[in-house]
C-alpha cells in the first residue's frame, strides 16, 4: 500500500465512524497560541522560533494563524458551546462507555490501539484525550441532529433483512509484504526465502514499499474485503494459513510476495448492538445534515462574531 493509499484509506474510516473533525483540531492549535500568550509577559510577543537568528514571534505565529484558519476555529469554538447547551437541555449525555465503542470501530485495521493514537497523533496532531474529547462531540452531536426521529422496529427489521451480509464480520488478515519493481526481482525475494531468509530482514533490504518496509514488511491487519487492497492479493491471503508465503501476484506496476502472519475471524456483533447501530444509521438518514444542526443552533443560541462578518450565517 503506497502512503497516499493508508492515507486516503485513513480518511474513509474516520469519516465512515464520523469520529474526528476540522474544527476540533484547530482548536488544539488555538489552544496552543493562549499557553505562549499566558507565558508572555504584558506588552511583549515572545520568540517561538527562529531561522537562521531571525526570530518568528508569537504575534506573527498568532496573526498568520487567525489569517489562515481564524474562521474554522472560531466557528469550531461556538459549535461545541451550542452542541454542548442543546444536549444539556435535551437530557443527552455520552458516556466514556459510547466514545470506548465508537473508537473501536474506528480502530478496526490497523494492528493496535497504539498504532491507531500514533497515526492519528502524526497525520491530525491530536493526542489520545483529543481524540477522545472529538469523538465525543460528534456523538453528541449526532444524538442532538437525531433527537426526536423515531425508528420503529418494523424499519429495523425491513433494513436487516435486506442488508444481513453487511453485518457478518469480515474476516482479518494480519498480512507482512515485499514490493518489488517487476516479476524477476520478486521471484529472486521467493528463493532466497525457500533457502530460508528471513522475511522481516528481506522487506527491510529489497522492498520498495516505504512504509512497510521500516516494519520489517509488516501492514497490520486488513480485512478481506478492503476496497485499498487489490482483490486477488486478498483472496490469496484468506485462503493461506498463519506462516505461508506466497508470491509473485502483481499489484499494479508491481509486483508482491507476502506472508500471513495470522488469521482472524471476529465474532458477530451482539443483535442488540447491531439494531442499534441501524436505528441510529436510519436516524441520521433522516436528520438535516450535521452541519446545519451547528448552524441552527448557532442561531438559537444568539452566536455573536465581532469580526469579519463573511463566518456570519
Amino acid at each position: 500500500m503506497t502512503r497516499q493509499e493508508r492515507a486516503l484509506r485513513n480518511a474513509v474510516i474516520l469519516l465512515a465512524a464520523a469520529a474526528l473533525v476540522l474544527g476540533g483540531l484547530l482548536i488544539w492549535s488555538l489552544r496552543a497560541v493562549a499557553t505562549f500568550k499566558e507565558d508572555a509577559a504584558e506588552g511583549e510577543s515572545p520568540e517561538v522560533a527562529a531561522a537562521d537568528g531571525q526570530p518568528v514571534t508569537d504575534e506573527e505565529w498568532t496573526r498568520e494563524l487567525k489569517k489562515k484558519h481564524g474562521d474554522e476555529v472560531l466557528l469550531g469554538i461556538l459549535n461545541h458551546i451550542v452542541v454542548g447547551k442543546e444536549a444539556a437541555a435535551l437530557g443527552i449525555q455520552v458516556t466514556e462507555e459510547d466514545i470506548d465503542r465508537e473508537l473501536e470501530r474506528s480502530m478496526a485495521g490497523y494492528a493496535s490501539e497504539e498504532q491507531y493514537y500514533a497515526q492519528m497523533l502524526s497525520e491530525l496532531g491530536l493526542s489520545r484525550q483529543e481524540v477522545r474529547e472529538e469523538v465525543g462531540y460528534h456523538l453528541t452531536l449526532q444524538a442532538v441532529a437525531t433527537a426526536g426521529i423515531h425508528i420503529s422496529d418494523a424499519e429495523i427489521d425491513a433494513y436487516l433483512d435486506e442488508n444481513a451480509e453487511r453485518f457478518m464480520p469480515a474476516k482479518q488478515v494480519q498480512l507482512s509484504i515485499i514490493r518489488t519493481e517487476n516479476y524477476e526481482q520478486a521471484d529472486e525475494v521467493m528463493d532466497r526465502l525457500e533457502q530460508g531468509e528471513d522475511f522481516a530482514a528481506l522487506a527491510r533490504e529489497v522492498s520498495i514499499d516505504e512504509e512497510s518496509r521500516e516494519h520489517g514488511g509488516r501492514i497490520g491487519t486488513v480485512e478481506e474485503n478492503d476496497p485499498f487492497w487489490p482483490e486477488d492479493l486478498l483472496k490469496t491471503a484468506v485462503e493461506l494459513d498463519a506462516g505461508d508465503i506466497a508470491g509473485p501476484l502483481q499489484t499494479g506496476d508491481d509486483y508482491t510476495v507476502l506472508r500471513v502472519e495470522n488469521i482472524i475471524v471476529p465474532e458477530p456483533p451482539e443483535p442488540a448492538e447491531i439494531r442499534e447501530e441501524v436505528r441510529k444509521e436510519l436516524a441520521l438518514a433522516q436528520a438535516a445534515p450535521l452541519e446545519q444542526v451547528e448552524s441552527d443552533l448557532r442561531r438559537k443560541y444568539d452566536t455573536a462574531i465581532y469580526i469579519d462578518n463573511s463566518m456570519q450565517d
